[in-house]
């Protein structure tokens, strides 16, 4: 295991990942995510301090403390539980006709490219297969015809590309499908933690939503449900692609915006400060400030319906597992480096634990700005040579 910033022994991130380790082996696509909501529900029923709510649309909202009025503004990290994959539409004569929810763009799936078939609330897959045709629609994979190769596939089940559930090599966590169930991992990994140290005077809420890759449904749901608190702080924790400008191994990005919008600007600067105070303790606590406009993700709902969202993400290789294999498009497992995770759970439980490196809660100027402001009154206007002249302004 590598080396890792936390606050105490190895156990701390053993048990983060092995969080991690469980969640991800829920199968999952979107509308389709009954088993990752199950384990959103055991782990909370599991925690004593923790509370469980559901709105009509199957978002799951998990809140620490359980019980009593919070004294601050919930921190309010907010996590999609699927991931691009197929509907199930059909089976006849061997094969299965598959429909395509997610984006994954022309040339990755080809022909040949292996499949795993499930049933809606089971986690072993019923069958396997290989993709024998292929259709695409505006430079996006669209449908596909699978030949079933082992077990079955039934109507109305969903397809995931056949790679392991999870697994470490070399530092990284590679998976069938890191985005989002790592951003949910990383979200239940604060709530465990905040869970066992039961601070007072902190507010920490997980809002689980669904169908996030085929137009923010769950998020949007969460709204009009009213969900979260008008007042609340809003984090959207992704994997997003990882770029030059945002290498994995640099460390959880604080994320300014994505490609849809530039998030809200004083929370997103209250996380960068945030982070390096908590650097000013873990020393090995790794951040970036970037702009990820890879995709779009649900900090964008909520600042549109005038909610103070910001995010954090983790760079992501082999986005919506799109690969390249010697130079050409392929299908590939989703990555994210190990101890990027880390610090992104390790600097979620500081913010957890200190909400007044959030700063301001209701907008309005920040503090380092208004200090700016008191130097520029001062050094411009009672130190200028026409200071006390009367000069007016017309």
């Amino acid at each position: 295991m590598p080396h890792m910033p936390l606050p105490g022994t190895r156990r701390t991130a053993s048990r983060w990942l092995a969080i991690a380790r469980r969640l991800l082996e829920q199968p999952t696509a979107p509308v389709k995510e009954q088993l990752p909501q199950a384990f959103v529900r055991r782990f909370a029923r599991a925690h004593a301090a923790l509370a469980l709510t559901e709105d009509p649309a199957g978002n799951l909202l998990v809140k620490y403390p359980a019980r009593g009025r919070p004294k601050c503004p919930p921190l309010v990290l907010v996590a999609h539980m699927d991931h691009p994959g197929f509907w199930i539409e059909d089976v006849a004569a061997g094969t299965a006709s598959l429909l395509f929810k997610g984006g994954v763009g022309a040339g990755h799936a080809r022909k040949g490219t292996r499949v795993r078939f499930f049933q809606t609330g089971r986690s072993a897959p019923t069958g396997a297969g290989k993709l024998v045709k292929v259709t695409e629609e505006n430079g996006r994979l669209a449908r596909a015809t699978a030949r079933i190769t082992q077990g079955v596939a039934r109507p109305n089940g969903f397809a995931m590309w056949d790679f392991p559930a999870f697994s470490i090599v070399n530092g990284l966590i590679v998976t069938r499908a890191c985005d989002d169930v790592l951003g949910s991992a990383a979200a239940l990994c604060a709530l465990d933690e905040i869970a066992r140290r039961r601070p007072r005077g902190v507010a920490l809420w997980g809002l689980f939503t669904r169908a996030e890759e085929i137009g923010f449904m769950g998020a949007l749901e969460a709204v009009r449900h009213r969900l979260v608190p008008k007042g609340a702080r809003v984090l959207s924790l992704e994997c997003s692609k990882a770029a030059g400008i945002a290498p994995q191994g640099e460390g959880v990005v604080v994320r300014v915006g994505d490609r849809a919008s530039i998030f809200d600007p004083g929370l997103s600067e209250a996380l960068r400060q945030a982070a390096e105070r908590a650097r000013q303790e873990h020393p090995d606590l790794k951040y970036q400030r970037k702009l990820m406009d890879g995709g779009s993700c649900e900090a964008t709902v909520f600042c549109a319906y005038g909610y103070r969202a910001s995010g954090l993400a983790v760079p992501l290789g082999n986005y919506h597992n799109q690969a390249l294999v010697n130079g050409r498009p392929a299908i590939g497992p989703e990555t994210v480096n190990v101890h990027d995770f880390l610090c992104e759970v390790q600097l979620l439980v500081e913010l957890a634990l200190h909400p007044e490196l959030l700063g301001q809660t209701r907008g309005g100027i920040p503090d380092w700005l208004q200090e700016r402001a008191a130097d520029a009154r001062r050094e411009l206007c009672e130190h200028s040579p026409s200071a006390g002249t009367g000069v007016r302004k017309k």
